[in-house]
């Protein structure tokens, strides 16, 4: 059980978080329903308080989210008067990466499968390959194909990405590439914010999140089976996400580290 369940019993109060550094004024705007008896947990995030309390409401916002589209989280933002882009990048990930392994077409157990690699090439070194005019790259299997997945007007720039825990479920050389293809279309100054599992074990497919309020999300499990988790070390992230610069990190009682990285000047 989360240390952070929002159903969990007894009155004894969980330490703090630790945070780096200390986290911006969240505004005051109404909570959304919290979630109910019996259905996903609920956690406090405080990544997610720091990023909305980054975000000025009646500016021309745009924000990505690379996760399902989730109505709670859509009447969240849109009180921010933002323009949401939303893009499910991982059932266009699974296809590619189990092509770059030699598997069929992707079901059940290719997802398991996949995990291998994403354990394995985690730990590898890797030097980076430069991308040809357009944005195309050289980089093998998906790392190559994130200017396809994600492509968006050429004046696009967005101050928000919301990853969630898709990073969890990419390769060393895929994370790297994931980050090159965002870094040319956030403005500088714009936030990243990732979920990273510090637990060995991880679903085998990313959690649905959903945004309950200014600082609590729900975590909605899309499967009970489960794989190994690459661990990523938070040197190993600001040397995977270049172009974005690690601005705080908040480590949760229930095995996720919220990570919020800001877009360096290019």
């Amino acid at each position: 059980m989360s240390w952070f369940s929002s159903r969990g019993a007894g009155p004894r109060q969980p330490r703090p978080e630790r945070q780096h550094p200390e986290q911006p004024a969240v505004p005051a705007l109404p909570a959304l329903p919290a979630a109910t008896a019996g259905g996903p947990e609920s956690h406090r995030s405080l990544g997610l308080a720091s990023l909305i309390g980054g975000l000025t409401a009646g500016q021309r916002l745009h924000i990505l989210d690379l996760g399902p589209v989730v109505g709670g989280n859509v009447e969240f933002l849109s009180r921010f008067g933002c323009k949401l882009y939303i893009q499910d990048l991982y059932p266009a990930v699974v296809p590619l990466q189990a092509e770059t392994i030699g598997l069929p077409a992707p079901g059940a157990a290719t997802v398991a499968t996949i995990d291998r690699a994403a354990v394995r090439e985690a730990r590898e070194t890797w030097d980076p390959r430069p991308f040809r005019e357009g944005g195309e790259s050289d980089e093998p299997g998906l790392a190559g194909h994130f200017a396809e997945l994600l492509t968006f007007p050429e004046e696009t720039r967005f101050d928000a990405v919301l990853t969630w825990d898709l990073i969890n479920y990419l390769e060393r050389r895929e994370v790297a590439a994931l980050a090159r293809q965002l870094a040319r279309f956030c403005r500088p100054g714009a936030q990243l914010f990732a979920l990273i599992s510090i637990l060995k074990q991880i679903p085998a497919e990313p959690m649905r999140f959903r945004i309950l309020d200014q600082e609590h999300l729900a975590y909605e499990s899309r499967t009970s089976s489960q794989r190994p988790c690459p661990r990523y070390a938070p040197a190993e992230l600001a040397e995977l996400l270049r172009g974005f610069r690690l601005d705080r990190s908040f480590l949760m009682r229930h095995g996720i580290q919220e990570y919020l990285f800001t877009r360096e000047e290019p």
